[in-house]
């Protein structure tokens, strides 16, 4: 399952994909945590339509980010 835009961060460490661990929703979608920034910890988020986001192609984002310029609502639900 690759990390479509993983190149773009450079400064994330990454967790494996049987760390993934689903936080919250986001435009209907599970958001998962799938890393944290090496400087501050900010979490890198993704969203997966399937239980199996290992078969799914997935693009990361920066969670506080995502809140402040998405275009759909985003629920966290589980402590980060």
């Amino acid at each position: 399952m690759p990390i479509t835009n993983r190149a773009f961060f450079s400064d994330v460490d990454f967790l494996p994909d049987h760390q993934f661990k689903q936080i919250g929703e986001c435009a209907g979608k599970k958001l998962l945590l799938i890393g944290k920034t090496k400087a501050y910890g900010d979490p890198i988020v993704a969203t997966s339509q399937t239980d199996e986001p290992s078969h799914e192609d997935l693009y990361a984002s920066d969670l506080y980010e995502l809140m402040k310029f998405g275009h759909e609502p985003v629920k966290v639900t589980e402590q980060i």
